[in-house]
């Protein structure tokens, strides 16, 4: 039996070590989500790395590792991250090599695909779609041909789907980091990440405040406890400030490249607001998003009074608005759209 070292930090996520080749440790981890790395020659938990400890996972590991009379040592150490900004380059690297290697792939497969269709081709082709004579000499080859090109046919279309599927890869893999830096996602994502610190300092104060009301009630708790929960909400907060600060800098660079990003302050009831190939009129402008008519017409181009339903209304985020017009605007491009029908 081996003596395996749970280890988890930030910056590398949670590792398996003291393992060998065919010693049962994979085979015991694997409903836990634990994988083989052939890179780094590691039995790792995937998902892990530049997040905080999955202890539900790790003692289940180590339940499951002890439960096969091995030794386990767990080494926790929530304060070793690396920073977002190089994680997040990383990622952007690994979808460009995800690009290539599944365009390459793809190459592959759409070669291959097309040479078993054209060599099918070729051999129903040869018998001008003439029938097969039972009785005659000729009738097994002519069979086996029919049969080989109706293979061909088979292979050449399972393999034109996996290059389809494999084209899809590597298109989703290429628009990665532009779909990561779009101003809307981005705006998304810190609106979620404020949420989540706030969340984190509020957590930190309540331990402290029970730390305190146990101490003023003469029932101390261990000390141990209350510096790891905040050791790990302090990484937490620290990870969070980090991407925050990051996301704001990408933001700014994008306004001051000259991306309108839209707000209260732009829009008054009558303006009207684009998405898509739509414009909706503006009834209100709200902290986050604009209060819109919901039109009982789902092809109009322009929703306003006209074709509301009712007083139905809907809400449209400033995160998705892609353009601004006035209702002055708006109304002399009307009137000159019924001039020209």
């Amino acid at each position: 039996m081996a003596e395996i070292t749970i280890k988890h930090t930030r910056a590398e996520g949670t590792l398996i070590l003291g393992s060998q080749p065919k010693d049962g440790v994979l085979e015991a981890l694997n409903p836990w989500g634990f994988r083989y790395a052939r890179s780094v020659g590691f039995v790792y938990l995937r998902g892990s790395r530049d997040r905080t400890a999955d202890m539900r996972r790790i003692n289940g590991a180590k339940a499951a590792l002890e439960a096969a009379q091995h030794t386990v040592t767990l080494d926790i150490d929530e304060t070793v991250r690396r920073a977002f900004g190089e994680a997040e380059t990383e990622r952007y690297e690994r979808a460009g090599a995800r690009t290539e290697r599944f365009d390459a792939r793809a190459d592959r497969l759409q070669e291959s695909s097309d040479e078993k269709w054209a060599r099918g081709r070729q051999i129903a082709a040869s018998y001008q779609g003439e029938p097969v004579k039972i009785d005659h000499y000729s009738a097994g080859r002519h069979m086996r041909d029919l049969n080989r090109a109706k293979t061909l046919f088979g292979q050449s279309v399972t393999e034109q789907q996996e290059a389809d599927r494999c084209r899809g890869r590597a298109d989703s893999a290429a628009y990665y980091e532009e779909g990561r830096k779009h101003p809307g996602t981005t705006i998304r994502r810190l609106e979620r990440l404020n949420a989540e610190r706030r969340q984190v300092e509020r957590q930190m104060e309540r331990v402290v405040r029970t730390a305190e009301g146990c101490a003023e009630a003469s029932n101390p708790l261990d000390p141990q406890l209350i510096v790891e929960q905040l050791v790990k909400l302090d990484a937490d907060h620290h990870d969070l400030c980090d991407q925050i600060a990051h996301w704001d800098a990408h933001l700014a660079e994008v306004q001051a490249a000259g991306v309108k990003v839209w707000g209260k302050a732009d829009f008054a009831p009558g303006d009207y607001a684009q998405l898509g190939d739509r414009w909706y009129l503006v009834l209100r402008a709200n902290a986050k998003s604009l209060t819109v008519p919901r039109s009982v017409d789902w092809k109009a181009r322009v929703y306003n009074r006209d074709n509301q339903a009712g007083t139905s209304t809907s809400t449209l985020p400033y995160d998705k608005v892609m353009g601004r017009m006035s209702g002055a605007e708006m109304d002399a491009r009307l009137r000159a759209d019924d001039a020209a029908v």
